[in-house]
């Protein structure tokens, strides 16, 4: 059982829960690279710490052009090939600011290299020149993938995490479509977290470190 919903983002979006991959993105499943935007609720998707996992629900949300000519930190911001790491990510690769993505501990000051934290690409986009926001001339319409753990896998090679239904990521969605996540996953609330988050350490945006290879 799945379905997948779309949002449009309103002006009062908080961009720190405006999450998601753009269309065209490769995420990795058992099969091979495919676009985000083909996939569908019950597909397998490679995860970095469960193996595969299957899809349980895509939440798309559109963001205008108009409301990012108004709100620019709406707009996406682009990874250009190597932003992060070799092969992080592969090529070209569209994601929501407030999206978090697993960074290797090489890049991020006082963490020892062989640890990974989870940090807001936002935070990319302000301290490389290998990231910056990427508005475009259109709508964008963001993809989220919802397990039934949070979880963690490769979009162009490179490890974000999955959506996380938290109280304040909930407040986002218009009623029926929290109304048709609760469905799928009852044990859900809106006003505390029972969803598992992950077992990775999170990092602050002024920790990292661009000029580390």
């Amino acid at each position: 059982m799945g379905f997948a919903t779309s949002l449009s983002a309103s002006l009062k979006t908080d961009r720190r829960y405006l999450t998601g991959l753009c269309g065209g993105a490769n995420v990795r499943t058992p099969l091979g690279a495919r676009h985000v935007d083909i996939l569908h609720p019950g597909d397998m998707v490679v995860t970095r710490d469960n193996g595969l996992q299957p899809v349980r629900m895509i939440w798309t949300r559109t963001v205008t052009a108009a409301e990012m000519r108004e709100r620019p930190e709406l707009a996406p911001v682009r990874l250009k090939p190597r932003a992060v790491g070799p092969m992080m990510p592969v090529r070209d690769l569209r994601i929501a600011c407030g999206h978090r993505a697993l960074i290797p501990g090489y890049r991020i000051s006082g963490v020892a290299d062989e640890q990974s934290c989870l940090m807001r690409v936002g935070a990319l986009a302000e301290a490389s020149d290998q990231a910056f926001v990427d508005p475009g001339t259109d709508s964008v319409t963001y993809y989220n993938l919802i397990f039934d753990n949070q979880e963690v896998f490769c979009a162009e090679g490179l490890p974000v995490e999955s959506f996380r239904p938290s109280p304040k990521a909930i407040a986002e969605m218009d009623v029926t479509t929290r109304e048709e996540l609760m469905e799928i996953f009852p044990h859900i609330s809106p006003k505390r977290c029972a969803y598992p988050g992950l077992p990775h350490p999170t990092a602050q945006a002024r920790a990292y470190r661009p000029d580390c290879a």
